[in-house]
């Protein structure tokens, strides 16, 4: 798929990962969502958003925004920020 073909060409500048929540377990043993694994990168994506440059595709429903909140509101508030507000 083009992605893991972006990933080889780029390995600098390009990164995706997954999450399925019917084939994919957290290390909890739970169903992996997308704010799940996000968690699991949340110091290095926030670095990433800091840029301009730096696109986040996520598709899935509307009700994932909390977690997002969850996972991203701390590092938020750390640099004196609300993440609310950040993600508009």
């Amino acid at each position: 798929d083009e992605h893991q073909e972006y990933t080889k060409k780029y390995p600098d500048q390009f990164r995706y990962d997954y999450a399925v929540s019917r084939e994919q377990k957290n290390a909890a043993g739970q169903k992996m969502y997308i704010q799940t694994k996000m968690a699991e990168f949340a110091e290095d994506l926030w670095e990433l958003m800091q840029s301009p440059k730096t696109h986040i595709y996520m598709c899935g429903l509307k009700g994932m925004e909390s977690g997002m909140e969850e996972c991203f509101s701390p590092l938020a508030e750390k640099n004196g920020m609300v993440w609310k507000e950040f993600a508009k």
